[in-house]
């Protein structure tokens, strides 16, 4: 039995294992909610370094909803940025050598910058610029850190899968 890599489940079921990390073992931890990594971000990267297909498109989609199920922020408003972040991604994959694994973490901590950002716009209580400028940087810091280990595992994944004919896995 062949299983592709790149089919919407495996990255559906591990956007669901992540985002359950990020919302119970973090913060069980005792690291501060402004630091704790947004590693679902790392897959939307990393898909977007890849052509855009049908499967792509739908891991992307799977990710995204599957993010905001543990999402902080309510609404449509996650999954849709998650969606312009894959969009993005992708344009930037044509434009400069994204399927390196520095840039992709590098690309995966601005990514969490921006969203901080535009997350902490509505907020009632807005800290002062200098706590929030420490708070922005220690998201983006903390993702593209943790990403590192995630990216790196997808593109080992991804070379061991290419011998075989291209993106698929013995069972």
């Amino acid at each position: 039995m062949k299983l592709s890599f790149l089919s919407p489940l495996p990255f559906t079921l591990g956007a669901l294992f992540l985002s359950a990390i990020e919302s119970s073992l973090f913060p069980h931890l005792g690291v501060p909610v402004y630091l704790i990594p947004d590693l679902n971000l790392a897959l939307i990267i990393f898909l977007s370094s890849r052509p855009l297909k049908g499967r792509v498109l739908l891991s992307a989609a799977g990710i995204a909803l599957c993010a905001s199920l543990f999402g902080s922020f309510p609404g449509i408003g996650q999954p849709l940025s998650y969606l312009f972040i894959f969009f993005a991604g992708y344009g930037l994959n044509q434009t400069i050598f994204l399927n390196n694994l520095l840039p992709q973490a590098l690309v995966t901590g601005l990514a969490k910058a921006i969203m901080t950002v535009i997350y902490s716009l509505p907020s009632v209580a807005s800290p002062t610029l200098g706590l929030f400028l420490l708070q922005t940087t220690g998201a983006a810091l903390s993702t593209a850190f943790f990403a590192l280990p995630l990216l790196f595992f997808l593109f080992t994944i991804t070379e061991r899968c290419q011998p075989d004919g291209g993106n698929q896995l013995s069972v």
